[in-house]
């Protein structure tokens, strides 16, 4: 995007009720046929943080809009940890090949009004406090990145991002993904904190993740109610791989 871009000056505001990571390390070498050129793996610790991240977000609007206002969705997005190159020096952020969302409004406006293009879903949520079942079941006959996923919520103290992993998948600012031509866009996520709760997976269905033969799995993590603010950024000049079912 050029500083024209009229996209630059746009900004959503949202409570993000829920943020589940799921999250595994791979091999960078396999991580890196995942990716476009220009973007490189980061390597976080013994490998590279892959995973899905699943989200509840209430209030979501356009900033400067009262919350009440806003509208309530569910999404979930595939994510590998990658670095590039820019004018500041290397970046450090997430590639994300794939979105899927039950928002008609979000599947209209993203990747045009906003970056972050979705496919569209049906995702279903049963939670307590003591565990989260997500089920993210793809509405397009080719698409076969659904995800079904069971976690355990111990009775932990919250973690801040620290340890590689979490320092990687809980302080990541900056996703890219593909735009509706291929082309990479930006967007930036800024919480009020980073704060979140160690979870145990019980249960994971993924066909992204089963197509990492080197995954193994690696520390997962919960946010919860924390006011975000999104906006778009910079991304550098790629052309995204197209991403198949």
């Amino acid at each position: 995007m050029s500083e024209q871009d009229p996209r630059l000056r746009r900004a959503i505001r949202g409570t993000i009720h829920r943020r589940l990571l799921i999250n595994a390390l791979v091999d960078p070498d396999e991580a890196a046929h995942h990716l476009p050129g220009g973007l490189r793996p980061h390597v976080s610790g013994e490998g590279t943080v892959v995973g899905c991240c699943l989200l509840s977000i209430d209030s979501i609007r356009p900033a400067g809009i009262p919350a009440r206002f806003g509208s309530r969705l569910r999404a979930a997005a595939h994510r590998i940890s990658v670095e590039w190159d820019d004018d500041a020096g290397t970046s450090v952020g997430v590639y994300v090949p794939v979105r899927h969302t039950d928002s008609r409004p979000a599947r209209m406006l993203g990747g045009r009004w906003f970056p972050g293009v979705h496919r569209r879903a049906t995702i279903e949520v049963a939670e307590n406090e003591q565990c989260l079942d997500w089920l993210v079941e793809p509405q397009e006959d080719a698409d076969r990145f659904g995800i079904h996923v069971a976690a355990s919520i111990p009775s932990t103290a919250p973690v801040s991002p620290g340890e590689p992993i979490g320092g990687t998948c809980l302080a990541a600012a900056v996703g890219l993904s593909p735009d509706h031509r291929g082309v990479l866009e930006a967007a930036r996520m800024d919480p009020d904190h980073r704060v979140a709760q160690l979870v145990e997976i019980d249960r994971i269905d993924s066909q992204f993740l089963a197509g990492f033969v080197s995954a193994r799995p690696a520390p997962s993590y919960l946010m919860r109610d924390v006011d975000v603010r999104w906006t778009p950024a910079r991304a550098p000049r790629i052309r995204a791989h197209e991403v198949s079912a």
